[in-house]
Formats: C-alpha cells, sequence, structure tokens
C-alpha cells in the first residue's frame, strides 16, 4: 500500500488541489486533504501549509503537498516547522534532486504561474524518488538541523568528549540518548605537549560507531596541522577545528593551513589569555573559543567573572562573531554565561555525569531565554 500525502492549499492553489488529489487517488495512493475544503477567496496560505507541516512532524518518514499562487508563502510558512524541509516543485528535475539531495518531505507547486513541467509529473516523481542517503547530503543536512535548533533557542550544545579508554570514547560517541539532540560533537585532543594532561581520542576508533556524528576538534596540543590532516583523512565527518592562541607556533600559517582542508577553524583562548592578543585574528576566523577553566580536567570549576567579562568585551567588539565557552559549565550558571554573549556552549559532565541527559540539555539549549 502506497503512503498516505497529506494535501492544502488556500483559494489560489484551490484548483491545483483538487487536481492532484484526483490524480494521486486514481493511483492508489491515500490522500488526506487538510484544507481548504470550500474554495474562500479571502482565505490566507498560512494555516493550509501549518496544518499540512504538523501532520508530517506527527507522522516522521510521511510526504505532503501544498499550494498557493505562486507556491512560495507555503514553502515559507512551512518551513518554519521543526523537521520540515519544504521545496519548490517547478520542474521535474527540481523534484527529483530535493528528494534524492535534501531529503525534502513536503513539495510545494504554483496554482497560478506555469511550472517548466507538467505539475503533476512533478509531483509523481517527487513521490517515487527516495533518499540517496549519501554521506555528504547527511552531512549537509545534521548542519540544518544544527543551524535550526541555534536559531531556536539563540544557543547550541556542543557535548564535549574528554575520555581516557576507547571504550569510553565509542560509548559517549555512541550514546542514544545525546545522538538524538546533538548533531555535533566536541573531541578533546591532549597529548601532554601543553599541558601535563593527555586522553584517548583516535580517529581509528571513529570506524567503531555507526553513522558517526559532525566533529568539532579541540586540539590543546602544541602542532595541531599533523593531527588535523590525519583526522580529516579517517573522518569524512569532520567540520571544524580548535586551536589554542598559546601555542608555540605562528597563529597565522596554523590557521591558513586548516583553512585549505577546506575546514572551519576557531581559536581558543586560556583564562589567562587577553582577547587584545587575537583580536586582529577574529575576523577570519568562524568561532572564538572562551576556556571557562584551565585546559586539562573535566569536571573543573567556572572561573567566573574575568571570563564573563572576556566573553561580554568579545560580544561587544565582535558581534557577529560565534562565541563558544568550555570548560565548568552548569545549569546553573549556563544563563548568565549566556546572557554575556555566547551562543556555543561546549558542555562534559553537565551532560555525561547526570542521570536524565535529556533533560539536562534541554536546560543548557534554553539557557538565557
Amino acid at each position: 500500500m502506497k503512503p498516505t500525502i497529506y494535501i492544502g492549499a488556500d483559494h489560489a492553489g484551490f484548483d491545483m488541489k483538487a487536481t492532484i488529489k484526483e490524480h494521486l487517488t486514481a493511483r492508489d495512493y491515500i490522500v488526506e486533504d487538510l484544507g481548504a475544503l470550500e474554495l474562500d477567496p479571502t482565505d490566507d496560505y498560512p494555516q493550509y501549509a501549518e496544518a499540512v507541516a504538523q501532520a508530517i512532524v506527527k507522522h516522521p518518514g510521511s510526504l505532503g503537498v501544498l499550494s498557493c499562487g505562486n507556491a512560495e508563502g507555503v514553502c515559507i510558512a512551512a518551513n518554519k516547522f521543526d523537521d520540515v524541509r519544504a521545496g519548490l516543485g517547478f520542474s521535474v528535475e527540481a523534484a527529483r534532486t530535493m528528494r534524492q539531495d535534501d531529503n525534502a518531505n513536503i513539495i510545494c507547486v504554483p496554482g497560478r504561474i506555469a511550472t517548466k513541467d507538467d505539475p503533476l509529473q512533478i509531483i509523481e516523481t517527487f513521490l517515487k524518488t527516495p533518499f540517496s542517503n549519501a554521506e555528504r547530503h547527511l552531512r549537509r543536512l545534521k548542519q540544518l538541523d544544527q543551524i535550526e535548533r541555534m536559531n531556536q533557542h539563540g544557543v547550541s550544545v556542543i557535548p564535549a568528549v574528554l575520555v581516557y579508554t576507547e571504550t569510553d570514547f565509542v560509548a559517549r560517541l555512541s550514546d542514544p540518548v545525546i545522538r538524538k539532540l546533538a548533531p555535533l560533537y566536541q573531541i578533546d585532543v591532549l597529548d601532554g605537549s601543553m599541558y601535563a594532561e593527555s586522553c584517548f581520542a583516535d580517529p581509528l576508533s571513529m570506524s567503531l560507531i555507526k553513522d558517526p556524528p559532525q566533529i568539532e576538534l579541540h586540539l590543546m596540543i602544541d602542532n595541531p596541522l599533523p593531527v588535523v590532516e590525519e583526522w580529516q583523512r579517517r573522518v569524512p565527518t569532520l567540520e571544524r577545528v580548535i586551536i589554542h592562541a598559546e601555542i608555540s607556533k605562528m597563529l597565522l600559517p596554523v590557521i591558513e593551513g586548516i583553512k585549505s582542508l577546506d575546514l572551519q577553524v576557531g581559536l581558543a583562548l586560556n583564562p589567562e589569555t587577553d582577547l587584545a592578543a587575537v583580536e586582529r585574528l577574529l575576523p577570519n576566523l568562524d568561532l572564538l573559543l572562551v576556556m571557562g577553566v584551565h585546559p586539562g580536567k573535566s569536571g573543573q570549576a567556572f572561573l567566573g567573572k574575568e571570563v564573563l567579562q572576556k566573553i561580554k568585551q568579545a560580544r561587544t567588539a565582535f558581534p557577529a562573531l560565534k562565541i563558544a565557552v568550555d570548560g565548568g559549565i552548569t545549569l546553573d550558571n549556563a544563563t548568565e554565561i549566556v546572557k554575556a554573549g555566547a551562543n556555543q556552549l561546549c558542555v562534559s559532565s553537565a551532560i555525561w555525569q547526570v542521570k536524565n541527559k535529556k533533560q539536562a540539555f534541554s536546560q543548557l539549549l534554553h539557557a538565557g531565554e
């Protein structure tokens, strides 16, 4: 049996919806018409886009069809909802690629503007084309999830992985609760070259993890480039690399070397490092990481006022810069950290050491609201 298709349209797409419904029903699709059920020349498209979008969210894996005069309005409205990916169906090729590449779940067709191809053929192509599950498309969809969460809540929560055994490394990166909540993980790398501590962080062990998440490396090491190159060779989901401002090497060549690998670059500042020391580099970076503790060990207490002041200073000087904070973040201090200007919280103990990880993650995600 073919799946249920949820459809909706305003007055400008009403006739198109009727044609689509007749066509799909004749081909044994189950069609649920969410309105308009009667032609009303004064009705508004958002309510019908909302109805279809909510049905798609409620029934994961389902597909929908929307129509209005130019299809743009219903598309914009539907994309306001979590887990909805609506696209404009102006040709067969557009329909095929939005399913194959973008895993779109709603197609929007115009009711008053001619499409390049027959709209019924466009919809048939959309419904019959599966998502490719190609690694590059999965990676991009995870990035969209991250953007969606950050835009909704004003802050993204990044689980930090600082462990000492392969067993713990694999367990945290495979954790079923956190994996559903966090598209991006931070892996801490310590090798004793900058700080006394070392930890377990092996790119080969990523092969033991099914469908690995997007990865951000936090390199607390003095010679980052060889490590970055090895991780990039072995871990296709590596997205961003954070190096420390305190390394002995010249920062700019290292930053340029990482960028040449088509990776995002962030710069971390220890509590004692002044923002002015790296200010000239920040416009060329994707992220500033302000350390809330001295690097090396998980579970340390947040250092307080001096760190908050540095966050405020960075936010004032660079209002568009992504500012992350790492170390000492708890449910008690997350709100003041976000209000100081942070929009990324890198969290370890506050997630991994609690009984209800889902609840803790949600509370952190809403910090500052």
